[in-house]
């Protein structure tokens, strides 16, 4: 079983907007509303190609009204987790799109507890797979996702690790399984900038005989990615595709891989269905994710070792 999970789930808010062209007041074109956060799409993802999983995100599970709205939203798109809190509130993100340019505004979210854990530590066998995705909560410590990697390691779960900063730094510490990450997001945890992938390649070279480095991938956009296990490092290439505002292709990256692994490939076939769920992302959005498409920028995907 693989087991997604997200502790800052947010409800995320899209604005297609037109500009004034008299006046101070623009128009709202379009606008909707979608459950947000890493896990959740993971799970998107992996459930179109009927995948199983079970999803946890840490808070949603009570009265507070963006808990019920969240929960209505799941329960549209025919989706179920299992929530780790039931009182703080679900924070809030924007998009924001015109004719010339999209943004997205994260919010930090909300101070919390995780009282849930003892479920998700219950729920995890041998041989599972955890997955721990996004920034932590407000006032939560930086060595949480360290501390449970470690507490899993032993259960002899294998753990993945995709965030950044401080968190992601302790957490590969911890020698999780498997950690992704991007090149900002990489240069932010180990304080050194990581231009491109040809300095990320030398940074595993480097590396990779450290326990806590020996299984991983480093993506950078539409430059692709690198994937590597032990001394075994693929260069993966996709087609280029274009999108104002590209959310979610690293959640898709990350499917990818997972799936491919728990469909028996080796490392060269999973990092192309990596590239090609990802691909599939950056293409269509998260709710344009499709089985045939996967299955189209699969053939596309072009995968070389470089190591």
């Amino acid at each position: 079983m693989i087991h997604l999970v997200t502790l800052n789930p947010a409800l995320d808010l899209f604005f297609d907007l037109e500009k004034p062209s008299f006046g101070k007041i623009g128009k709202v074109v379009s606008a909707k509303a979608e459950t947000g956060g890493k896990a959740l799409n993971m799970a998107r993802f992996l459930g179109k190609l009927k995948m199983p999983y079970s999803l946890w995100l840490g808070t949603g599970g009570g009265s507070h009204p963006t808990h019920v709205f969240y929960r209505a939203l799941l329960a549209q798109e025919k989706m179920k987790a299992v929530f780790l809190n039931e009182k703080t509130p679900i924070r809030f993100n924007l998009v924001t799109q015109t004719r010339q340019q999209a943004h997205k505004y994260n919010h930090p979210g909300f101070e919390t507890d995780l009282n849930g854990f003892s479920r998700l530590l219950s729920r995890a066998r041998k041989n599972d797979t955890l997955v721990l995705t996004g920034r932590l909560p407000k006032g939560v410590n930086d060595s949480l996702y360290a501390s449970w990697i470690e507490i899993f390691n032993r259960k002899g779960v294998k753990t993945v690790v995709d965030a950044s900063g401080k968190p992601l730094l302790h957490a590969v510490k911890a020698k999780p399984w498997f950690f992704k990450s991007n090149l900002f997001e990489i240069s932010e945890a180990m304080g050194k900038r990581v231009e491109n992938l040809k300095q990320a390649i030398v940074l595993v070279k480097k590396n990779w005989l450290r326990n806590n480095f020996r299984h991983g991938a480093l993506t950078n956009g539409s430059s692709g990615a690198i994937l590597w296990k032990d001394q075994e490092c693929y260069l993966i290439q996709t087609p280029k595709v274009f999108s104002s505002l590209v959310v979610g292709a690293g959640d898709g990256f990350l499917a990818g891989y997972l799936y491919g692994l728990r469909k028996g490939k080796g490392l060269k076939e999973a990092a192309a269905w990596a590239g090609a769920f990802g691909a599939t992302v950056a293409a269509g959005g998260i709710q344009g994710f499709s089985r045939e498409e996967v299955g189209r920028f699969y053939k596309r995907v072009k995968v070389r070792k470089v190591l």
